[in-house]
C-alpha cells in the first residue's frame, strides 16, 4: 500500500478508502433523500406556528376586559337598533360587508334577513354579541349604544343559535349547562 504524499495534502486512496467514500456519498445521499419528505412538513408547521403566534398576539378591537354599563341592573326590553353601520372583516378589508346598514328589530316581533351566502346574516349577529366591531355608525339595544355595556354581561343576555349549531357529544341538557352550568330545569 503507497501512502507518499505527492505534495503537501494530497494523499494517494487505496481501493478500501475509495470505496468507503463511494458507500458514504451514498448512504449520505439517501439519507437526504429521506429527509425531503419531511421539508415540506417543517415549512407547514413553520406557517401554522406563525398563525397561532399572531392570533395569540392579536389586539381586538373589542376588549373583553373592558367594564361597561350592568346589563344584569337594566331589564333588557330587545330593540336592537343598527344605523348607518359599516363593517368589513379584518381579513378582507378590501370587501365591504355591511354598508350604511340601518335597521330596527323590534322586541317580540319576528324579523328575516334574507340574502345570498356572504350578504352579512350571520355578520349582523356577531355585531350585536360584539365578536367584532362595526367601522362605522351606531348599534343600539334598548337605545343604549351597545358598546357601552359590559361585553361578558351582555353576552350572557343574548341567546343565540346559529344555522349551523356545534354539538358536543352529550344530551342537549348537557350542552345547554355548558353556557350556564347553573341553570335550572325551568330556565332549559
Amino acid at each position: 500500500m503507497r501512502t507518499e504524499k505527492i505534495k503537501e495534502g494530497d494523499e494517494i486512496y487505496s481501493g478500501g478508502k475509495i470505496v468507503a467514500i463511494m458507500f458514504s456519498v451514498i448512504f449520505g445521499a439517501f439519507n437526504l433523500g429521506g429527509a425531503v419528505p419531511h421539508v415540506k412538513a417543517l415549512a407547514e408547521g413553520r406557517i401554522a406556528a406563525k398563525l397561532a403566534f399572531d392570533t395569540i398576539d392579536h389586539q381586538p378591537k373589542v376588549d373583553p376586559n373592558k367594564k361597561g354599563a350592568d346589563v344584569n341592573k337594566k331589564a333588557l326590553n330587545g330593540v336592537v337598533e343598527f344605523r348607518n353601520v359599516n363593517f368589513t372583516y379584518p381579513t378582507r378589508p378590501d370587501d365591504p360587508v355591511l354598508k350604511d346598514f340601518s335597521c330596527v328589530f323590534e322586541q317580540g316581533k319576528t324579523t328575516a334577513l334574507v340574502g345570498p351566502s356572504g350578504s352579512g346574516k350571520s355578520t349582523i349577529i356577531q355585531l350585536v354579541e360584539r365578536f367584532y366591531a362595526q367601522d362605522s355608525g351606531k348599534i343600539f339595544i334598548d337605545n343604549t349604544d351597545i358598546s357601552s355595556y359590559d361585553l361578558r354581561q351582555l353576552r350572557q343576555a343574548i341567546g343565540y343559535v346559529g344555522q349551523e349549531p356545534v354539538l358536543f357529544n352529550c344530551s342537549i341538557k348537557d350542552n345547554l349547562l355548558f353556557a350556564n352550568p347553573n341553570a335550572t330545569d325551568n330556565e332549559i
